[in-house]
């Protein structure tokens, strides 16, 4: 087990940014500084070669450059927030737009954007530290985030802790693009969701309504299929968003509990993902184009990968009657997520 830390350059405004490698039994990691973004993940296949499973940059300009929020922790809210607008104590709080008329992943000037500090604290665990200023993305409140990269023999989890000093909106998520293969098309992966519901959304990704049920539909992943199966269905919601891009809400609702499977067609590969959020977003990489390249020169297009992000409701902020998720000042918002690895 071990932590080690390396100059990763410097922003264009002069942030230095720093790479931490976390390394325990055979699975390998490495975070930068720069939006706590996961950039590698190494983890042996059914023969013992090592696959990188996520997608990253080889540079720090990659990830100024590029959108898509590659490996990044979200926040302060993750998904999109309908109107840029949300509701606290009665009144009508504006945020900043940064998707047409709605706000996507916390604005502009994201989690995903910002340099956090960290701090080694376990032999293969490093917290990443970030305080969130009073309005930025509109948000009322200092938000303090701690975002803690646990890497153990059998996985890698995510501990999400943060306090606020006036009443606001958290949900804070992880933005890797899995690819178990380590490259190439992920649409035969197959996938196995813990959710008889789905979030239905409108031609501009917001809710139409809370739940509709998966069974009879291409959203049916409670019997593990290749994820390409029905991704070209003639169904509104795929042609909506174009394949993938729904919150799944988890049965049951509460508590740490296995929330998906997913499993690598040629490396053999197994992912699970655990985690004690009500919800999961699965993205198919539609919209998946950069500028030029990833890591090692890999070239990444839609659908290469897939995005399996732990969060609450999309657009919650405007409904709640989906449920309180207000944080408030002397609470702590407290959630995890596990990835936790085998072979077949």
């Amino acid at each position: 087990m071990a932590v080690l830390k390396e100059p990763f350059g410097s922003t264009r405004d002069g942030r230095a940014v720093d790479l931490y490698t976390l390394r325990c039994g055979s699975l390998e990691a490495e975070v930068l500084t720069y939006g706590s973004a996961l950039r590698r993940l190494q983890v042996p296949d059914r023969n013992g070669e090592m696959v990188d499973v996520v997608l990253g940059y080889d540079g720090i300009s990659g990830y100024e450059d590029n959108g898509g929020y590659l490996g990044a922790v979200i926040g302060r809210y993750a998904n999109r927030i309908a109107g840029a607008h949300c509701r606290i104590a009665g009144r009508t709080v504006p945020l900043t737009a940064n998707e047409g008329p709605k706000q996507l992943h916390g604005g502009p000037a994201g989690f995903d954007r910002q340099c956090f500090d960290a701090r080694q604290t376990g032999e293969s665990s490093v917290a990443f530290t970030y305080t969130s200023p009073a309005g930025e993305g509109g948000f009322p409140g200092t938000l303090t985030l701690e975002a803690t990269y646990t890497l153990t023999e059998q996985g890698l989890s995510l501990r999400y802790e943060a306090t606020t000093d006036q009443t606001t909106y958290c949900n804070i998520t992880n933005h890797s693009y899995f690819n178990l293969n380590g490259g190439g098309d992920a649409m035969r992966h197959r996938l196995w969701l813990s959710s008889s519901r789905y979030t239905p959304v409108g031609p501009d990704s917001i809710p139409t309504s809370m739940a509709r049920p998966v069974a009879g539909s291409p959203f049916d992943f409670t019997a593990e299929k290749a994820i390409g199966r029905d991704i070209n269905a003639d169904d509104q919601q795929l042609r909506n968003v174009g394949g993938y891009d729904h919150n799944f809400i988890l049965d049951p609702m509460q508590g740490l509990r296995r929330a998906a499977r997913l499993t690598g067609d040629r490396s053999g590969i197994v992912m699970e993902v655990w985690t004690d959020k009500p919800g999961l977003q699965l993205y198919t990489a539609n919209g998946l184009t950069i500028t030029g390249r990833g890591k090692h020169g890999a070239v990444y297009r839609p659908r290469q990968a897939v995005c399996l992000e732990t969060q609450f409701f999309p657009d919650s902020p405007n409904h709640p009657e989906w449920g309180d998720i207000l944080l408030r000042p002397g609470r702590r918002y407290d959630y995890s997520t596990e990835y936790r690895f085998s072979r077949v």
